[in-house]
């Protein structure tokens, strides 16, 4: 699918693991900590992958973590500081600060958002009037991913269809800081960070990220992207695998109670149907995660893709309460995903 498309290209310099229990496949067979290494080095090398930082979860623990391979074209070993540009998990993250905004009854996920905030950017469309928060979260607005031009359009009947947006995000982030008088990143600090924990995640460019964040890969070897000086809810999240796994985890554990935050979450909003789609799959948004429907129970995953081979995914089996988050820096996303994928399932 669109926007899962995430690099890897890696020579194996640093090797820094932590094993806290047994790691099984999703078919319930053990799989060893030698085992996960040399499928880590394997694709490291036939996918070119020149870093990785990824975390498994099992049962509320991380059994498995490892970050591995370079952070520039000097060779510098990556490290467990070591972090990584998120790109669209972003999105899960600030959807989830929605949401309890939306639970404080601070805003509705089905006013129209201009009753809150009049957008000045696609004034000329009247059509944006119909746009809500849910269709925000659910990628139903009608907008483009990213304008062209730098000008907004409306592409179909806001509430009609899925399509990809970053854009209806970053409006919803200029509603949200209009009804509170706060800045966003302050609020995703309040409502995910500090309730998770999670001290390695920024959503702009410091001296901390400056110093601690793996280049990428670009057509003239490693390099990263212009800074995030401006916090942007759809993609500039700075962090690595084992903070971003404090989300994922809270998502499980919030994933059998009714009335929390994942469960408004998790409620499939619209099924997509997409032409680069395997025909088989049955994937539907929700809000902030894609659910999907699978042999092992139902999957909530998002992954994300910035500039210069930036790759990350998340994803969690409900039932099995097995997760697994990595960040790559490389450039064959999509085969390390399903290779991945396939061990995860069978060890193989």
């Amino acid at each position: 699918m669109k926007n899962f498309k995430i690099c890897l290209l890696l020579v194996c310099v640093c090797n820094i693991q932590t094993l806290f229990a047994q790691v099984k496949t999703l078919k319930g067979e053990n799989l060893s900590a030698a085992a996960i290494d040399e499928f880590i080095a394997n694709q490291m090398d036939s996918l070119q992958i020149e870093a990785i930082s990824i975390a498994i979860i099992r049962n509320n623990k991380i059994v498995y973590y490892k970050a591995t391979g370079t952070k520039n074209a000097a060779k510098v070993p990556i490290d467990d500081k070591t972090i990584f540009e998120a790109a669209s998990m972003t999105k899960p993250v600030f959807s989830y600060t929605v949401l309890n905004l939306v639970s404080e009854n601070i805003l509705s996920l089905d006013t129209p958002l201009y009753k809150y905030y009049p957008y000045p950017d696609i004034a000329y469309d009247d059509r944006y009037k119909l746009i809500t928060a849910r269709m925000v979260l659910d990628h139903t607005t009608g907008f483009p991913n990213k304008r062209e031009n730098n000008k907004l359009t409306i592409n179909f009947t806001p509430g009609t269809k899925f399509d990809y947006s970053g854009e209806g995000y970053e409006y919803l982030s200029q509603v949200i800081e209009h009804l509170t008088g706060k800045k966003i990143d302050a609020l995703m600090q309040k409502y995910a960070f500090d309730k998770m924990s999670m001290k390695n995640a920024y959503l702009t460019y410091n001296d901390y990220v400056a110093g601690h964040l793996a280049d990428g890969i670009s057509d003239n070897g490693r390099a990263r992207n212009k800074p995030y000086m401006q916090p942007h809810v759809a993609y500039s999240l700075y962090t690595e695998s084992r903070e971003y796994a404090k989300f994922v985890m809270k998502l499980i554990n919030e994933s059998d109670s009714q009335k929390s935050i994942f469960q408004m979450m998790s409620v499939p909003q619209v099924e997509i149907h997409e032409a680069d789609m395997d025909p088989k799959l049955r994937i539907s948004m929700g809000l902030g995660v894609f659910v999907q429907n699978t042999p092992y129970g139902l999957k909530y995953f998002h992954g994300g893709s910035n500039g210069n081979c930036y790759n990350s995914l998340f994803g969690f089996w409900k039932d099995l309460k097995m997760g697994t988050v990595y960040f790559i820096a490389g450039c064959k996303q999509g085969e390390f995903a399903r290779r991945f994928d396939e061990f995860i399932t069978t060890g193989k």
